[in-house]
């Protein structure tokens, strides 16, 4: 049976990502834990990214959004 090893890449209060010696990634966002392999991984963060993109640029104008 293999050994599956696990290195910490990032911590962050939200999250924290692990590298599991197979090449599986493990994202962990408070009680879930996503399994994915980089080309997964690679999809999700370029999805979160252009979701995230118009209200991060929306953020940096001088005027704060009318709600």
């Amino acid at each position: 049976m293999a050994t599956h090893e696990r290195k910490l890449l990032v911590r962050r209060p939200e999250c924290r990502i692990e590298l599991c010696s197979c090449g599986v990634y493990h994202v962990g966002i408070g009680a879930i834990t996503l399994r994915m392999t980089s080309d997964q991984a690679s999809a999700v963060f370029e999805a979160l990214g252009a979701a995230i993109a118009p209200s991060i640029e929306a953020s940096e104008d001088d005027e704060p959004p009318v709600h």
